[in-house]
């Protein structure tokens, strides 16, 4: 039994690709996701692009994300460019961005229309507060239960 996780949630498990470079931030987001979600974390995106496909005994075994939550330190070293080429390899995932900040022009690009995030995570990172909003992300929230002090609009 996994502690504070009602079973409607274990049952609708959905899978979250944690894609950062720095090894805490991603290791702290699994944690925290964990208990609620298929949780896996990567380094890179061409690491999650091939983990998202597995040959096993000769069958091609696909495992598509619901959700990515990518570290800013990634689009910062690729650009903009690879939340659409994430975008192109899972068109029904949503994609979220983990920065320091909201301030970041980087990060107020990819929430712009076209940019590519569907959300934003600011650090410190809460369980509550990241766990409400891949929930609302996900589904399983309606907004109305959402605070909108957990978002920067800024």
């Amino acid at each position: 039994m996994q502690i504070g996780v009602d079973n409607d949630s274990r049952v609708d498990n959905k899978r979250v690709f944690i894609i950062d470079n720095d090894g805490i931030t991603g290791s702290i987001l699994q944690f925290m996701l964990e208990d609620h979600n298929e949780t896996h974390e990567f380094a890179s995106v061409e690491e999650a692009f091939e983990a998202s496909e597995k040959v096993v005994y000769g069958k091609t075994e696909r495992s598509v994300p619901h959700l990515l939550i990518v570290g800013v330190n990634i689009v910062e070293a690729k650009g903009l460019e690879v939340l659409q080429e994430i975008s192109a390899k899972f068109p029904a995932a949503k994609i979220v961005v983990c920065a320091d900040n909201g301030d970041n022009p980087l990060v107020k690009a990819a929430l712009a229309k076209g940019g590519g995030a569907h959300g934003i995570l600011t650090k410190p990172l809460t369980v509550e507060v990241v766990r409400r909003k891949v929930d609302m992300l996900l589904g399983r929230l309606k907004s109305e239960f959402v605070q909108l002090g957990d978002f920067n609009f800024g």
